[in-house]
């Protein structure tokens, strides 16, 4: 299981000559952008690229060559237990871990001897990726920095007071300013009371209660900042994904409904929206004026914006996403499936964002819904141990499922990504693999990813 380099937990590289070679940092779940990067570098390079993917999933296959696994939480566990664990790291500890890898770094400055330069693309920029400071390394993404702050809630709140619709909210310095501000706003806040801190996604590191006292049911409180939020029933909860060229250029993809359990955990998406024309067309505006503020501070590349609309259709600014998010495989096969040959893909807007602060020429948006083309995704999460009875395969990538019902003719398809594979114990809070539906029509979405669920349920033993 392990390669012979004590910081990497798998490895099967094969370099060829002739070929070009960039990185990609990050989860396995956006490995599957890097075809479109690929297709994006050979195009303005005029020459071939593959990429060498660094991740932290523990998985049984892996959908190309080239893979390196850095996972030191699973590499402890295997040599105390021999179990294959699948188990997720931080994002900011990965990047660490693989900016202080012996074997990457050695790699990269062959690579970058050989070629001159070497592309790194990431899911998510972190100033803790110190890989990036390597000379002739370049950052596929925003700035780390600048990425960081602005996935900071509070930073967002700040600066979009005054151009995106806002809820009410309270900033809370401690946690005695956390109850004193839950009290007083329990009872005008009737509906609910959103807390977090600064610093959350899915679902992670916030909760929705009623009042003071229910704060004593949640997890051990940190002394962190937090702030509170009015929760504002609602149906819809619509996220879109864009890419900043500059502060006056942004592209608005398309927009999706997200999927969401127990209120506030983030599980899948469905395009197209729901949201009425006029809906739709008010929420791309809110989003380009969120890509505009980004591109002020210096922001460059793919960013998400998630609002909800309430049952009187009016419409708040959620939080950004600054990062590539859920939806942006989709995002990038829709825009494949809808726009003219030749037309930029989301990697290629963002390649030019970030290397030529501008978007390229030729790129279209999507105005309305595609007819005929619908689809769906659900990330299956577990919240116990368990361990895997089978392995269940990918039959074909993403974009191949996009291209069978849009090119092809098939009225649904579905696939199951990410399964991490045969008697594998999957840590809480883990992925057990990602459902992909594409269809003809809303109904049978829901019936493939319903076969989903219970295929990977049927994957499963819970541990005792």
């Amino acid at each position: 299981m392990f390669s012979d380099q004590d910081d990497v937990l798998f490895s099967d590289l094969h370099l060829k000559e002739d070929v070009l070679y960039f990185f990609y940092v990050g989860e396995i779940k956006a490995d599957c952008l890097n075809q479109f990067v690929a297709e994006t570098l050979g195009k303005i390079h005029g020459r071939k690229f593959e990429c060498i993917s660094i991740v932290p999933d523990i998985m049984e296959s892996y959908p190309h060559r080239n893979i390196m696994v850095i996972n030191p939480l699973a590499k402890n566990l295997y040599n105390q237990t021999s179990r294959k664990y699948s188990c997720r790291m931080g994002a900011k500890e990965f990047a660490c871990e693989v900016s202080r890898s012996a074997a990457v770094r050695r790699l990269a400055e062959m690579l970058i001897a050989r070629q001159g330069r070497l592309y790194i693309h990431v899911y998510e920029s972190l100033p803790q990726l110190e890989l990036c400071q390597l000379p002739g390394t370049v950052l596929l993404g925003p700035e780390g920095s600048i990425s960081s702050i602005w996935n900071n809630k509070l930073y967002q709140l700040q600066m979009l007071s005054g151009q995106v619709p806002l809820m009410d909210y309270r900033i809370c310095k401690n946690v005695r300013e956390l109850y004193a501000g839950v009290e007083s706003v329990a009872q005008e806040w009737s509906e609910g009371i959103f807390v977090s801190r600064p610093y959350s996604a899915a679902g992670a590191n916030s909760f929705i209660i009623r009042s003071a006292p229910e704060l004593e049911d949640q997890e051990p409180l940190s002394r962190d900042t937090y702030f509170i939020s009015r929760y504002v029933p609602h149906e819809l909860d619509p996220t879109v994904l864009g890419v900043v060229g500059n502060e006056d250029d942004v592209f608005i993809a398309a927009i999706a409904d997200q999927e969401i359990e127990n209120k506030n955990s983030f599980r899948g998406s469905a395009f197209p929206s729901s949201l009425s024309h006029k809906e739709q067309a008010e929420v791309r505006e809110h989003a380009r004026m969120v890509g505009r503020v980004l591109g002020r501070s210096g922001y460059r590349g793919i960013f998400g914006c998630d609002f909800i609309v309430d049952n009187q259709g009016r419409i708040f600014f959620v939080e950004v996403n600054a990062r590539k998010q859920g939806t942006t495989m989709e995002m990038c096969c829709t825009l494949e499936n809808a726009l003219p040959p030749g037309a930029p893909s989301l990697m290629e807007m963002e390649y030019h964002a970030v290397v030529h602060n501008r978007l390229p020429p030729g790129r279209q948006e999507i105005k309305e819904a595609i007819q005929g083309l619908f689809w769906r995704t659900y990330n299956f999460k577990v919240e116990r141990e368990v361990v895997t009875n089978y392995f269940l395969p990918m039959d074909e990538d993403e974009r191949e499922l996009f291209r069978q019902v849009r090119q092809k003719g098939l009225e649904h398809r579905m696939i199951i990504v990410e399964h991490p594979g045969h008697k594998r114990c999957v840590m809480p809070g883990s992925f057990l693999g990602r459902i992909v539906a594409v269809a003809t029509n809303r109904e049978d979405l829901d019936r493939d990813i319903s076969l989903g669920k219970f295929m990977l349920e049927e994957s499963i033993t819970i541990r005792e």
